[in-house]
């Protein structure tokens, strides 16, 4: 099992929220104060933003170094403040008197939910920083990713660092307050398996569970279950560059085997990996392989530049509204899934030399 976190609206918005939703709570006040370093950003407002809606709560300017937001709340939530590229935080706004670090980021101090989600923070950071050693020892020993995923993961259950029992006794005792819908943040809830963020998720109070965070989380999670490896494909409409109607299903089903690039010209990890996808389209185009890439979460207009720039020789479906992300849940690109000529998806997340040698395993296979 695991869990989340998140963030706010204006006071008024916030109220109407709080009724609806959440067990009724009269307002207390609250009081925000932070050190700032940078003193270039002496003057600046700056602004408390929930993490839910991405909404503002209160504002303040910084003067002397120093900030001190003061406010009423009748629920906590989940938020972070932004002073300079480098300097933010993150914590729970609710009542009582709030420490916000813009230093460690996420160790905030001086009210209940606070001091919890500190005490989370610092096991978690200590459970890090002790595989940070043996994670680039492998990476060196392990060059074949397959390989590298089985020892890894068997060294991380060996010395108990896959345990995520912390994280979902905290969820349990809150999960219906802003704590517990903090914790989908945490890199403990992001290591855990498709199933146990479900399950964990199975347990989420009314409140978590009204947020538009968790719904988002919800219905991702849910999409990525109906399209895992050995589900059929599902299709996705777009257009060409040319402005004309196209689908996966227009290549699916037609005898080949079909790599599905899903990227964006802005995204540097995306174009890392043409290189690898031009190798497998030169290689197997006429064998069996059939290359396409989902131009999403971009601009149409930036497609053209785009081929041009990476010299990109395969059929592109642009897919501006998302749909097809959405639809196997992804939630970050690059994303590469390898279907079998019947529509069946084979493979998720598939990136460089694994991907080159899984495709061609495959081709081989199929000989």
């Amino acid at each position: 099992m695991k869990a989340t976190t998140l963030i706010s609206l204006t006071v008024g918005s916030l109220l109407a929220l709080c009724t609806a939703c959440h067990p009724s709570q009269s307002a207390k006040e609250y009081v925000v104060e932070g050190v700032v370093r940078d003193s270039s950003a002496n003057g600046k407002t700056i602004y408390i933003m929930r993490y839910d809606n991405n909404e503002f709560i209160d504002s303040t300017v910084v003067k002397d170094n120093r900030f001190t937001f003061k406010g009423q709340i009748d629920t906590a939530v989940f938020c972070r403040i932004d002073v300079t590229y480098s300097e933010f935080a993150n914590f729970i706004l609710e009542g009582g008197h709030i420490q916000a670090d813009l230093e460690t980021k996420n160790y905030p101090h001086g009210t209940p939910l606070n001091e919890e989600w500190t005490r989370f923070e610092s096991w978690e950071d200590s459970l890090y920083k002790a595989q940070k050693e043996p994670y680039q020892t492998y990476r060196k020993r392990y060059k074949e990713p397959e390989e590298f995923k089985v020892q890894w993961d068997s060294l991380r259950k060996e010395k108990g660092w896959d345990n995520h029992e912390p994280l979902e006794e905290l969820f349990m005792r809150h999960n219906n307050d802003a704590l517990g819908l903090s914790l989908i943040y945490r890199r403990t809830f992001h290591d855990m398996s498709l199933d146990e963020k479900l399950e964990l998720l199975s347990h989420a109070g009314p409140w978590v569970k009204s947020t538009k965070i968790i719904k988002r989380l919800q219905a991702d999670l849910d999409n990525q279950k109906k399209t895992t490896e050995g589900q059929p494909f599902v299709d996705i409409n777009g257009k060409d560059i040319e402005g004309k109607d196209i689908a996966l299903s227009d290549f699916i089903g037609k005898g080949n085997y079909v790599l599905l690039d899903i990227w964006a010209s802005w995204c540097a990890p995306c174009k890392a990996e043409i290189p690898h996808l031009a190798q497998l389209h030169n290689r197997y185009k006429d064998k069996g392989l059939t290359v396409i890439g989902l131009f999403t979460w971009d601009k149409a207009e930036n497609l053209p530049e785009a081929i041009k720039t990476e010299k990109i020789t395969w059929p592109q479906i642009i897919d501006t509204d998302n749909q097809g992300m959405k639809q196997y849940g992804v939630d970050g690109i690059p994303h590469i899934i390898l279907f079998s000529p019947d529509g069946t998806i084979l493979k998720r997340g598939l990136r460089g030399d694994f991907m080159i040698k899984t495709v061609e395993n495959i081709l081989s296979y199929k000989k």
